[in-house]
Formats: C-alpha cells, structure tokens, sequence
C-alpha cells in the first residue's frame, strides 16, 4: 500500500503539485484551529512531525513512499502531507471533510 502514490494518482490538480507552481500558494479559506485532543491523538503518530517548513520535511524523506504529515508554516491551522515521489518530494496540503482547505501548498 503506498498512500502518498494514490493520493497523487487520485489528484486531479496536476500541475499544481509541481514545487514550482506551489511555492506561494496560501489558503484563502481560515481553517479552523485543532482541537487539543486531536493534536494529542496526532503527536502518538510516527508519520507526524509537528509544525516545519517544505524544506525541513524534504530533508526527512529519503526514498519513494516514504511520507510525514505537518503542520504548515505558512497556513497556519492547516495540515500538508509531504511525500517522496519519483524521486522529488510532493507537498499536498490536507483538506477538511467539511470543505475548509485549498490546494497544494507549503
């Protein structure tokens, strides 16, 4: 099972995962804060990392498969799911099941 592959086979956004087109993007949408007990449940898991920026999650990885999610440093309250991907590290940022996020980000 590789999640991170599926997630971007799944992704219908294309070019907006390439690191250049994401650079700057910032949610328009304010995310609402995690509550304590989520971030709690969160920090048990291997795969998280807490708050970092693209470039520490980029130094984690190491080989295709291999993924973290974060909290962003540039959209605050928002999570991204970074991933290794022929070789490149992907940058996904999470979306809300009740609709609240964007596309790709930091």
């Amino acid at each position: 099972m590789k999640p991170f592959e599926d997630a971007l086979r799944n992704q219908s956004l294309g070019p907006v995962l390439s690191k250049a087109a994401s650079v700057e993007c910032v949610s328009p949408v304010t995310p609402r804060a995690p509550d304590a007990k989520m971030l709690e449940e969160l920090e048990r898991e291997p795969w998280y990392q807490g708050e970092m920026s693209r470039k520490e999650a980029e130094g984690l990885l190491k080989k295709d498969g291999d993924f973290l999610v974060r909290r962003s440093a540039t959209n605050p309250g928002s999570f991204v799911l970074t991933g290794m991907h022929n070789g490149q590290a992907k940058h996904l940022l999470l979306v809300d099941p009740e609709g609240t996020g964007s596309h790709a980000s930091q």
